[in-house]
């Protein structure tokens, strides 16, 4: 416990680091950069347990999918009120004019989605639970993969990539740390004892990787959009059929 809590003490500060003690005679080229949330992420236990989790609690997923489209469609007849030229769907106008016309409609609609979201979570709270227990039993493992990444490179220093400005790629040594948890750490249970309680930095650690899946999950959002509005190149000499217009990007 002691070791997780120096680690992420020091990945959640500002700015981040986590330190190794230099030798004495350790020199400038010995500094390193890892990122702990993207050695998680990408280590093989974690991923492991991902699935785990993903079958275990399918049944609980169902029903959280099942209870979103059931709020979904309560709404329905709530946002067409706000609707006001009909366009199947409400704008930022339309919405500023409800806000100050205190339409009850919007009471209504907060209810709801405040109904669902309690709901959501409390489906989800089981699912959520096993995955923190598999974070804490990676990190448990953390430290000690870092050092044996530190003495086999005679690093003497490991800093959050954040702190620098600038630094090559081969100052990264988070896909070694990684490597060396998946030695040592390939799978980890998802079944927490009745009375284990999650660390607050292990729930940081939770937060953080949700949030670098939300990232990945727009960028290839934005991706797709960008490669489904653009168009397609024409053949030499070719022009576009009277009427139409080239594909705009969106």
């Amino acid at each position: 416990m002691i070791i997780k809590k120096r680690i992420l003490a020091a990945l959640l500060a500002a700015p981040a680091a986590l330190v190794v003690a230099a030798p004495a005679h350790a020199q400038v080229n010995g500094i390193a950069t890892a990122s702990p949330v993207r050695v998680i992420d990408a280590s093989k236990a974690f991923g492991a347990a991902q699935q785990q989790i993903q079958t275990t609690y399918k049944g609980a997923f169902d029903q959280i999918n099942a209870r979103r489209q059931a709020a979904q469609k309560e709404a329905e007849p709530l946002l067409a009120q706000l609707d006001t030229n009909k366009d199947k769907k409400v704008d930022d106008a339309e919405l500023k004019a409800a806000q100050a016309a205190k339409n009850p409609v919007l009471d209504k609609i907060a209810a709801l989605q405040n109904a669902a979201n309690a709901d959501v979570q409390k489906l989800s709270l089981p699912a959520a639970r096993a995955e923190l227990f598999a974070i804490e039993s990676i990190l448990r493992q953390y430290e000690a993969a870092q050092l044996r990444v530190v003495t086999a490179r005679k690093i003497g220093v490991v800093l959050s990539p954040e702190v620098f400005m600038y630094a090559p790629d081969s100052a990264d040594i988070s896909d070694a740390i990684t490597a060396e948890l998946d030695k040592s750490l390939p799978t980890v249970s998802i079944q927490p004892p009745a009375d284990w309680q999650p660390a607050r930095e292990t729930q940081a650690m939770q937060q953080q990787l949700a949030q670098l899946e939300q990232i990945r999950a727009y960028q290839a959002a934005a991706q797709q959009q960008r490669g489904a509005g653009a168009a397609p190149a024409p053949a030499a000499g070719a022009k576009p059929a009277a009427g139409n217009k080239p594909a705009e990007p969106r």
